[in-house]
């Protein structure tokens, strides 16, 4: 860091670590850090605050408990979502929620701190990095560990429910993919909770960004195939909240 905002903005990411806070909040402060910077320019140094808060979380992480294998995967997401979908398309809040160790990968899967369920009790949300193939295996190893360390990285906010809150919950996909899937599988660990009256443009908007990213040609897979056909035809596909019980011991 060599120019003050993006020094101030720096700081405002090293404040931040392990309070749990919200992202989109500290994402404002960030803002408001760089504010002094050129609009040109703004974008650039954006993503040079966010690449050098990456040691400090890692090693933040390392301190309180995480694996060191883990909390080198957890801030390697921030380089994954630049390449793959920029800044604006990720959304500066996420790269805030895996930069202030909100959000740290264990094992296969992604777990979010101060998460809840719809009925207000706490909860550890459930993300799925795109690191390859959703293997059932690699899912249970994740969640045998993660209660541990999660509570050890934030002991106020532990938690007895995973809620997930995804595209890959669609109830449709079983018809699409085969009640033996590895998605399917993943999904059927939750039980859904209701429909809510975002799902649709929600899970329209996840499969275009996940699903259909440029380079996914025609006859891809099966997956990529069923969506162009469900968008084409004027269907939709739903993002589905769905919750599981933490087991004990």
């Amino acid at each position: 860091m060599t120019a003050a905002p993006e020094r101030a903005a720096h700081a405002v990411l090293l404040a931040a670590l392990g309070t749990v806070s919200d992202p989109d909040r500290i994402a404002e402060q960030l803002r408001t850090a760089l504010d002094p910077v050129r609009t040109e320019d703004r974008h650039d140094a954006t993503v040079a605050v966010l690449r050098a808060a990456r040691p400090a979380t890692a090693e933040w992480l390392r301190a309180h408990g995480l694996p060191g294998a883990d909390a080198t995967a957890s801030v390697a997401d921030v380089d994954r979502k630049l390449a793959r979908y920029g800044l604006d398309g990720t959304g500066l809040g996420w790269f805030c929620a895996v930069l202030s160790g909100r959000v740290v990968q264990i094992g296969r899967l992604q777990y979010e701190l101060g998460d809840r369920t719809a009925s207000g009790d706490p909860a550890w949300g459930v993300h799925v990095p795109e690191t390859g193939p959703l293997d059932p295996a690699a899912c249970d190893r994740s969640f045998a560990a993660a209660p541990d360390l999660l509570r050890a990285l934030s002991p106020a906010h532990s938690a007895s429910w995973w809620r997930c809150r995804s595209w890959l919950l669609d109830p449709g996909l079983p018809e699409v993919l085969g009640a033996g899937s590895n998605t399917v599988r993943f999904a059927r660990r939750f039980h859904l909770d209701p429909p809510g009256p975002d799902d649709a443009t929600e899970g329209d908007a996840s499969v275009v960004k996940f699903v259909l990213r440029p380079g996914a040609g025609p006859g891809a897979g099966r997956l990529v195939d069923a969506v162009r056909e469900r968008l084409a035809s004027g269907g939709h596909w739903t993002a589905r909240t769905g919750t599981a019980p933490v087991a004990v011991g």
